[in-house]
């Protein structure tokens, strides 16, 4: 049957056009919505989008503390890049009152470090040298694969970004600072890519290594990946 509004009094059309809204809204609020992609699953993505990588370059800072290395250095900063046969890397460290700037480069199962008085390139035992532990590929394959109760951070979020916080075991970290302190489980988190879900930063806060505060912050900033790069021997 056809309704003819115009035989209706105004105040039923009223009525009338307001029940077929609410059901209209009503049906519209019952369609399904796509849900967006849970932390755990963020990580684990990243994850896999970081295995395919063959290289990157990373930055690592200290917004407090610093990280202590062999020989009684305590390192400040370092950056460099990743390939999947080694890195290059430069550092900057102090040791008791004097700062000095070291230069290391590993290829394969060589290792070539700078003297950091003199600035002098020299081939050295990979034991020998103050970042023999380091191993980056492996730090940011342990560090997705061992987050603990990741979750999203509930401000900062951005369209282009997914920061997921958690926990690390201080001993996934041992790739990044040789010594853990073995108990620990320090704050973290993870700033990755929503559409690539390649890792941009990682922020460690609290305490990894013996003697750390619980203040301690370290961060590792990740970018230009898969650029060119071909590393070579400095002497």
């Amino acid at each position: 049957m056809t309704v003819h509004l115009h035989h209706i009094p105004v105040t039923a059309a009223a009525l009338f056009f307001l029940i077929a809204l609410s059901c209209s809204n009503h049906t519209a609020a019952e369609e399904p919505t796509v849900s967006r992609v849970t932390p755990a699953n963020a990580v684990h993505s990243s994850h896999r989008a970081m295995q395919e990588l063959n290289n990157f370059e990373f930055d690592l800072t200290h917004l407090e503390g610093f990280t202590t290395l062999s020989g009684s250095l305590e390192m400040t900063k370092a950056g460099g890049i990743v390939t999947s046969n080694g890195f290059d890397l430069t550092a900057e460290a102090r040791i008791g009152r004097a700062f000095v700037r070291i230069e290391a480069i590993v290829i394969d199962d060589k290792t070539w470090m700078t003297n950091p008085l003199t600035g002098t390139w020299s081939q050295i035992a990979p034991e020998d040298s103050p970042f023999s532990f380091l191993d980056p590929i492996n730090l940011v394959a342990d560090i997705l694969g061992e987050t603990q109760n990741a979750r999203y951070a509930e401000s900062h979020q951005m369209k282009d970004e997914l920061v997921v916080l958690g926990r690390i075991p201080a001993v996934t970290l041992a790739t990044l600072v040789g010594e853990v302190e073995r108990e620990a489980a320090p704050k973290i988190s993870l700033t990755i890519d929503s559409e690539s879900y390649l890792l941009k930063k990682i922020v460690i806060t609290g305490i990894t290594q013996p003697g750390d505060e619980s203040n301690t912050i370290r961060v590792i900033t990740l970018s230009n990946f898969n650029a060119n790069a071909l590393l070579q021997p400095p002497i």
